[in-house]
């Protein structure tokens, strides 16, 4: 197929869907380089349906629980004003959390888009992180002896934003060009499959590099779900028992063959002895366990409703200061853990919630038959456990984003 061709079918999806894949383009540049570009894009995703009748959005909305489930994110949040006596901050976390009610509104008003539209948002997203990882990658190896040092001080790369959120987006980065492969989806031509190869073996290689342990751990997590789905459900014991093979050896392998994953292990042991011996001050993964404990205490106190987003900061503060005297206010965290973070803030009616929201748009619209979807929920959820990675502009957008394209791609189906 010619350019001129993919042109007019992209076009074809109606004026509201095209800038709708203009728009998550900006945004995935933005995950890379620009905050700015992140709230341009969504602002274009919220603009883009509006040329269709509001009125109607509205109604498709409520029509839709997949969608207003999703704003249960939002609203937890937003009630906790009713006791946060930190209003400054808790308006903070409730702009963080606005997209949760409006991009499911400015989903409802668009149509399924084309095959070739998901194509090339999904090559939007490959080529972005890959032009992003071998810069990073330029950096670290323009300094390669006292970077990889560094890693056994518990250091990291220089990574936009958040290496944490960025690994999750390279990981799931590769598993597109899994799925691109798999599903034999060009724009073009069929040779691109070697495109979708390299893209794809930049990431897997990218992420053993950068050595973000929340992105590795989603990333086999996702490839034995991918062995065990071959192997189950199409009989294929030969392509899962390879991949299961692959999940092993690797990561042994790189541990002795990659000096920044060898450092980064050797730095964990470090830090988890410290911890064991309680020195935990500037300790990151020893600050980690801190954060989480001061949070579940924050939730025993409050164990209903929580303390209010508005004024986490200010119990972990003053938890830090009684439990952990001898920590340096710049070590300071908010609790590493999605759970726990909502736990403490919102309690467990809050707790209870966050769960339908995260769950049923999943189960209702059928994604659980796409494994692209499924890796995609497994790679985030395994996160929740060391992160509280939808309490931030970065993760929030990408899990909204691609939670939604997945719904509009495949939640028609009947």
């Amino acid at each position: 197929m010619n350019i001129r061709v993919y042109t007019k079918q992209f076009l074809s999806d109606n004026l509201a869907n095209a800038l709708a894949v203009v728009a998550c383009l900006l945004i995935f540049i933005g995950f890379t380089c620009s905050r700015a570009l992140v709230s341009i894009g969504m602002i274009v995703l919220i603009i883009a349906p509006l040329i269709h009748q509001p009125p109607k959005i509205f109604l498709r909305y409520f029509k839709c629980p997949e969608l207003w489930i999703l704003s249960f994110f939002f609203f937890i949040v937003l009630l906790s004003g009713l006791y946060s006596a930190d209003k400054a901050d808790w308006l903070k976390w409730v702009r963080i959390k606005l997209p949760y009610l409006v991009l499911p509104i400015a989903f409802a008003g668009l149509k399924q888009l084309s095959k070739k539209s998901f194509t090339l948002i999904l090559y939007g997203f490959m080529l972005t992180f890959c032009v992003s990882t071998i810069v990073i990658l330029f950096g670290y190896y323009s300094n390669y002896a006292a970077i990889t040092e560094s890693f056994l001080r518990g250091s990291a790369l220089d990574i936009p934003f958040s290496h944490i959120r960025y690994s999750l987006m390279l990981c799931f980065s590769f598993f597109c060009g899994i799925y691109l492969l798999q599903q034999k989806l060009f724009l073009f031509h069929p040779k691109e499959k070697y495109l979708q190869l390299f893209l794809s073996g930049v990431a897997f290689v990218a992420l053993h590099i950068l050595s973000v342990r929340s992105g590795l751990v989603a990333l086999y997590i996702g490839l034995l779900y991918l062995a065990v789905r071959f192997m189950v459900t199409e009989k294929k014991f030969v392509i899962g028992t390879a991949i299961i093979a692959l999940s092993v050896s690797v990561p042994i392998a790189a541990y002795f063959l990659v000096p920044s994953l060898h450092n980064k292990i050797s730095y964990m042991r470090y830090d988890v002895g410290e911890y064991s011996k309680g020195e935990i001050n500037d300790n990151s993964d020893a600050m980690r366990l801190a954060s989480m404990k001061i949070g579940l205490t924050i939730w025993q106190q409050y164990p209903l409703i929580g303390c209010g987003a508005g004024d986490l900061q200010a119990e972990c503060t003053s938890l830090y200061q009684r439990d952990y005297p001898l920590v340096s206010t710049a070590n300071y965290r908010l609790p590493h853990n999605q759970f726990i973070w909502v736990l403490a803030t919102t309690g467990s009616i809050g707790f209870i919630l966050f769960l339908i929201a995260f769950f049923v748009p999943f189960f209702i619209t059928g994604l659980y038959r796409h494994w692209l979807a499924v890796v995609f929920s497994l790679s985030l959820f395994s996160s929740f456990f060391t992160e509280h990675s939808l309490e931030e502009q970065m993760g929030t957008g990408f899990y909204l984003i691609f939670l939604l394209l997945m719904m509009n791609q495949w939640g028609h189906e009947e």
